[in-house]
């Protein structure tokens, strides 16, 4: 009994009927039945059709199912049947139990005035029993401690719903503080990641692209069998060079600001040219086929589409012997397919699971299912490998 009244304490209005009023009204509606053929049974004076007084306690307590969502309007229409219990001639008054109810569900459930239409009820109901028929004084200890047992109901009542209020009003509060306790917290790991990531990572490729230059300038003397050595280097600088910016602007998001650094953005399919120009130049030849709305995706699809290029064509590059690779990028529907064909000497056979190759794999499967995406790779039956790449296109 002690959960359901705090059920009914903490229940937020709802024009919906549920089991726990029913708990509440039937039990008091039975009380009131009981009360009822009570006084008829022992009833000194004539009084109408029996069945109707039941009527009426039926009449009053279904609104009180609605005591919730329509605490005035069922309150009303249970005093509305009362008193005509009343005035039907009816011997007693024991519908007026329901009152209880009423009170109580006028003090819980109002959020205005919620306790004045609680000793409103209960000033009617007060004098309801000395109007005649009945020849009761409305200080006669029968007919006074009833209406105050309703006012204290009522008090009662609206001083739980301010205190549930105030409740409900504090742990607002404190959720409002943890969330910014939270967020503070979050902010200070972030600085915290990005101090680690300048200290160690912006140090070491500085120093990559500082020492390349200084190979360079040492190979510009070397005989020409180090054309080879000169072209790798090269291409360590330019990737260092590259990464430089790239670096930078992960560590502005990591520190709330905007995701750009010195005026360059995060890479997107408007860089894919710059990208497969510097895989051109160690002798991989890449075409890029994109379609006509490609630069519509939005930049994190694009920046995902981006890096997994970047990773495929390396891969190909480092592993496969391979002399020509293909991107082809197309929509459809909400999905955006991203293949990467190369000739090199992948071996037929059923295709790998991502990430069976390696940290590559890995890193491609885990950006586009980040995503919502997925990843595949494997050999053709021709000869060659395939990534191919499957990417929402609807994300933000």
């Amino acid at each position: 009994m002690v959960n359901v009244w705090n059920r009914l304490l903490t229940a937020t209005p709802s024009t919906v009927p549920t089991a726990v009023d029913a708990l509440a009204v039937g039990p008091v509606a039975l009380f009131a039945c009981f009360g009822v053929w009570a006084e008829q049974h022992y009833a000194t004076r004539s009084y109408p059709w029996a069945p109707g007084a039941y009527l009426l306690v039926l009449a009053a307590a279904v609104p009180l199912l609605w005591r919730r969502g329509r605490p005035v309007l069922a309150a009303g229409l249970c005093v509305a049947a009362v008193t005509a219990y009343h005035f039907a001639g009816y011997p007693g008054l024991a519908p007026a139990v329901l009152i209880f109810l009423a009170c109580a569900g006028l003090g819980l459930y109002c959020e205005r005035r919620g306790l004045l239409y609680g000793l409103l009820a209960t000033a009617a109901i007060w004098l309801l029993p000395t109007v005649p028929p009945s020849s009761l004084r409305w200080y006669a200890l029968d007919v006074s401690m009833p209406a105050l047992a309703y006012g204290a109901v009522s008090v009662v009542a609206h001083s739980a719903r301010r205190r549930r209020l105030e409740h409900h009003a504090r742990l607002r509060e404190e959720a409002a503080a943890a969330e910014d306790r939270l967020g503070r917290r979050l902010a200070e790991e972030r600085l915290r990641i990005a101090r680690e990531l300048h200290d160690v990572l912006a140090h070491t490729i500085s120093v990559v692209a500082v020492q390349s230059n200084v190979a360079l300038d040492a190979l510009a003397a070397a005989p020409p069998e180090t054309g080879e050595a000169r072209e790798a280097m090269l291409l360590v600088r330019g990737a260092a060079r590259q990464a430089m910016p790239e670096l930078r602007a992960a560590l502005d998001l990591l520190r709330g600001r905007a995701a750009q650094a010195d005026g360059r953005p995060q890479p997107g399919l408007g860089q894919l040219g710059e990208l497969t120009a510097q895989f051109r130049e160690s002798g991989l030849n890449v075409e890029v086929s994109l379609p006509a709305d490609a630069q519509a995706l939005t930049p994190l699809v694009q920046l995902t589409v981006y890096r997994i290029t970047q990773e495929a064509l390396t891969n190909t590059l480092r592993h496969a012997g391979a002399t020509r690779a293909a991107v082809t990028l197309a929509r459809a529907g909400g999905t955006t397919l991203l293949q990467i064909e190369d000739d090199g000497t992948g071996s037929p056979g059923a295709p790998a699971a991502p990430g069976a190759g390696g940290f590559g794999l890995l890193g491609m499967a885990e950006r586009a299912e980040a995503l919502g995406g997925r990843v595949e790779a494997g050999p053709l039956a021709t000869g060659g490998w395939l990534v191919r790449a499957e990417i929402p296109s609807d994300i933000p």
